[in-house]
């Protein structure tokens, strides 16, 4: 509390007549030597009781003052926070009322706390004032009954659906749709539940959980997922249907067991996907005419290649898009099927069922299809079963995790493909990474030294006056500095000499000389041209790019 504040304090309780010059003058004197508040001084002093220092402070500040003894406090305020946060700020639930929680304290200046109780609640919280002694006494005569409400047996079909936890659960939700979140991550740990938030491919930690609070909460996520609540000791998967204002999005939920309880990652799966097409990608005018070339081929394989998480689905899904018409049938076979397009006939596996990747290519290539995505070759037998279904008439799309576009090329020979299958299917790989963009808003310019320019220069044109960008953050990218991503791409078309080089038991450097020389930009060539045109930094382009010798 400022010394404008405590002087304030003192000239309402003189004008009220409620103590003495003397008397603050000797407190005054008393807190040189004493870092106790002066309202504290005052009351052990007995110059002036709990409760009028409370009523004094509620006026400077404007918000109201409350008599908890005089309260008659609704029990479903209880299990809206856990006892041991109230206990530890010294602050109590006093009534729930719509979407609000009033909140009384005694330090209305402690706004972190205020905002933990507003996070761990998912209500808005007003604060009211109640005095020191009140407060502790009131935490104390209902503590049992706080413990209680919290620490009750959740069951399938009650606890979990008290409105506390659906409100928790709804603002957790809400809150990461509303910071482009694409995955919760929800972990116990000793004395509560870790949450995280992975915004643009970098996890944020945000605010815990409180301890007496993690079952309720991954219990209340499973029924919404369709899971056993009951099962805690076997890892399950689900999916989450949201409340009409969060329509556009379908929650796939995955739990795992964990020495400190039970792991829950939420991925969010924003289903206005299905309107990205070719030209979204990011590719640059080259690339997005040569791949729009590419997929009107009637066969043929093409592979989109790069780590998890580097967006190979984006891809792949675009081009079911651009390909989606009336007079074909495209058939996917996914594990999981993420996101719903209508008109494209979709299939998940089921490893438990037998319904492998393989199993599933077989049983389509039955139903006539024109186009078929094949969600991961992960082994020998669907890689050769993929190749063969390009090879008598079909366009097939899948993934393969390597580094490289030439890298997909030497898995496939690696899982002793024949190579004359190879070069005779294969028409094209897209490597790619995910970097993240620079905030509009806050991004700030500066110019490169000149050992930066000669290392960009190795790999594309630096143009003499060249400036770059780097990340700041603001309350618009959430202090991040970035805010969404974009790729960069490595388009390698299967041309003749390459084609010739599969055949000779070639290199991966041999495979990308090749198609560099025919004019494919490598991974680290397309990112340092974005990061030449601001839209992202140099350091995130270094970082996401691995190369050999770096």
């Amino acid at each position: 509390m400022t010394n404008n504040k405590i002087l304030q304090i003192g000239e309402m309780l003189l004008e009220e007549g409620l103590i003495t010059h003397q008397q603050l003058l000797e407190v005054l004197q008393l807190q040189q030597n004493d870092n106790r508040k002066l309202g504290e001084l005052l009351v052990e002093k007995g110059f002036v009781t709990d409760q009028q220092i409370s009523k004094i402070i509620a006026r400077i500040y404007q918000l109201p003052f409350v008599n908890l003894a005089e309260l008659n406090i609704d029990d479903n305020v209880f299990g809206v926070v856990s006892f041991e946060v109230l206990r530890k700020h010294l602050m109590l639930p006093i009534e729930l009322k719509g979407i609000s929680l009033t909140v009384a304290t005694h330090n209305p200046l402690d706004v972190a706390a205020l905002q933990e109780i507003q996070y761990l609640s998912g209500f808005q919280v007003k604060p009211v004032l109640a005095g020191i002694k009140d407060l502790v006494e009131h935490l104390e005569k209902y503590s049992d009954a706080i413990h209680t409400a919290q620490s009750v047996k959740v069951s399938k079909d009650s606890g979990a659906e008290s409105a506390p936890i659906v409100k928790l659960v709804e603002s957790l939700i809400g809150k990461a749709i509303k910071e482009r979140v694409s995955d919760i991550h929800l972990e116990p740990m000793g004395d509560h539940m870790r949450v995280r938030f992975r915004v643009d491919g970098v996890l944020y930690e945000k605010a815990p959980i409180a301890k007496d609070l993690e079952r309720k909460v991954i219990s209340r996520i499973k029924i919404l997922s369709g899971m056993d609540v009951a099962d805690s000791r076997r890892p399950q998967d689900g999916r989450m249907m949201l409340p009409a204002q969060y329509a556009e999005y379908d929650v796939r939920v995955s739990t795992l067991p964990d020495i400190m309880g039970e792991n829950m990652v939420m991925r969010l799966l924003d289903k206005s996907f299905t309107k990205f097409s070719l030209d979204s990608l990011g590719m640059d005018d080259f690339e997005i005419e040569l791949l729009k070339k590419l997929v009107k081929r009637p066969y043929g394989m093409i592979l989109a290649t790069g780590p998890t998480g580097a967006g190979k689905t984006t891809t792949l899904y675009s081009i079911i898009n651009s390909l989606n018409q009336s007079t074909r049938n495209i058939i996917t076979v996914e594990d999981p099927v993420e996101y719903k397009i209508a008109g494209v006939n979709q299939t998940a596996i089921n490893n438990r069922a037998g319904y492998t990747f393989a199993t599933a290519i077989r049983h389509i290539l039955r139903h006539d299809p024109n186009v078929i995505m094949v969600g991961e070759v992960r082994d020998a037998e669907t890689a050769e079963i993929a190749i063969r279904a390009a090879l008598t008439g079909h366009l097939v799309l899948s993934t393969l995790h390597t580094n490289t576009a030439a890298g997909a090329i030497m898995r496939l020979l690696d899982m002793n493909i024949e190579p004359f299958l190879i070069q005779s299917s294969v028409i094209a790989v897209v490597a790619q990474r995910l970097v993240r963009r620079l905030c509009l808003h806050c991004k700030e310019d500066y110019v490169p030294s000149e050992e930066i320019k000669q290392n960009i220069a190795q790999y594309c044109s630096v143009p003499a006056d060249v400036t770059l960008s780097l990340p700041v953050g603001c309350d618009k990218c959430f202090k991040t500095g970035f805010s969404g991503r974009v790729a960069v791409y490595e388009l390698l078309s299967v041309n003749d000499a390459i084609r010739r080089l599969i055949l000779k038991n070639p290199s991966e450097y041999d495979i990308t000389q090749s198609a560099v020389a025919k004019g494919m930009k490598t991974l680290r060539q397309a990112g340092l041209e974005k990061a030449l045109k601001k839209v992202t930094s140099l350091e995130e382009i270094m970082g996401t790019t691995f190369m050999e010798n770096d």
